[in-house]
C-alpha cells in the first residue's frame, strides 16, 4: 500500500499505472467490455500515449491511453476529473480522430472498431434521470433502435454515481469503480486487491510511484494543476451565475432572494451571491 492516501485519478498516477503496464490496462479495459458482454481483448500494444498541442482543425487534442489490439479495436482510455460541459462532444471528437485512420487503396469495410472510454470524476448526466454509473453509446435509429454500425463505442464512467457495497457482490467494473473512488477505505482496497489480481498489481506500482521522488513531484504537479483549474471553473461558474442573478433583478424588478429563487438557487447558498452583488 501507499504510505499516504494517493489520488487515483491524479494524471501522474493514471500514467504511471496503465500507460506502463499493458496487463493491468487490459483487465480495466475487459472489466468495460464484459459488463457490456463484447468480446473480451487478450492483448494490446501502446499507441502515442498522449498528445499535447497538436493542432486538428484548430483543436488542441490530448490522449491520455491510446492502445491496438492484435484484431486492429483501438481503445483509448481518458481520465477527467474537473466538470467539462461539452464532454460528450470531447469524447466524440477523439473518437472520430482514432476511427477515420484508412490509408490509400483501403475500403470503408476495412475501419476498425473504435472504443472510447471515459473515466469522470463529475456527473456528466443528471443522476436523477440517468441513476446508473456506467453508460454506453452507439449510432442508432431513433425510430426502431437498430444499430448503424458496431464500430463506435463510447463508455462514461461517472465515479460520483458509484456506491459502494460488498465486496463479495462487485462486478470487475465496480471493483475498478472503487478502486478509483476516494471513498473506498484501505481495508476494502485490500480486499478487492485479493479479489481482483490487477487491481493488487495497479497498488504494488503505486507504492514503486510513491517511493520515487521524481514520480512524487510530477504528482505534487499534476495535482496543482487539478486545483488550479477548478478554482478556473468555479470562478467562470460563479461569475456566470452573478450575471444571471443579475439580469433577473433588473428585467423582473426583483429583489436578490427572489432572483436567486427564480433560478433554483439554494437558500443556503443566497449569501455566497449576496456578499458579490
Amino acid at each position: 500500500m501507499a504510505a499516504f492516501r494517493i489520488n487515483r485519478t491524479n494524471d501522474a498516477v493514471f500514467k504511471a499505472v496503465f500507460a506502463k503496464h499493458p496487463e493491468i490496462t487490459l483487465a480495466l479495459i475487459n472489466a468495460f467490455f464484459d459488463f457490456q458482454g463484447t468480446e473480451l481483448i487478450v492483448d494490446i500494444e501502446f499507441l502515442d500515449r498522449e498528445i499535447d498541442a497538436d493542432e486538428y482543425e484548430g483543436k488542441e487534442s490530448r490522449l491520455d491511453i491510446l492502445g491496438r489490439t492484435s484484431s486492429g479495436v483501438k481503445v483509448n482510455i481518458e481520465m477527467q476529473v474537473n466538470p467539462l460541459a461539452a464532454m460528450g462532444e470531447r469524447s466524440l471528437f477523439y473518437w472520430a480522430r482514432n476511427y477515420a485512420d484508412l490509408k490509400r487503396g483501403e475500403e470503408y469495410d476495412q475501419l476498425k472498431r473504435t472504443v472510447a472510454i471515459n473515466i469522470l470524476g463529475f456527473n456528466l448526466f443528471d443522476e436523477k434521470n440517468y441513476p446508473d454509473m456506467h453508460s454506453c453509446f452507439g449510432i442508432y435509429d431513433i425510430k426502431t433502435k437498430c444499430q448503424l454500425t458496431d464500430k463506435l463505442e463510447i463508455h462514461f464512467l461517472e465515479l460520483l454515481k458509484f456506491k459502494g457495497k460488498n465486496v463479495k457482490d462487485m462486478n470487475r467494473m465496480e471493483k475498478w469503480a472503487a478502486y478509483f473512488s476516494p471513498d473506498t477505505s484501505d481495508e476494502e482496497l485490500a480486499e478487492i486487491a485479493e479479489s481482483e489480481a490487477a487491481i493488487k498489481e495497479a497498488m504494488e506500482v503505486e507504492d514503486v510511484f510513491t517511493k520515487d521522488e521524481v514520480a512524487k513531484r510530477a504528482y505534487e504537479k499534476a495535482e496543482k494543476f487539478r486545483r488550479d483549474q477548478a478554482a478556473q471553473i468555479n470562478y467562470a461558474h460563479l461569475s456566470e451565475r452573478l450575471d444571471n442573478i443579475k439580469n433577473i433583478m433588473k428585467n423582473l424588478h426583483l429583489p436578490p432572494e427572489k432572483a436567486m429563487e427564480a433560478l433554483g438557487i439554494p437558500a443556503a447558498d443566497f449569501q455566497k451571491y449576496r456578499s458579490q452583488l
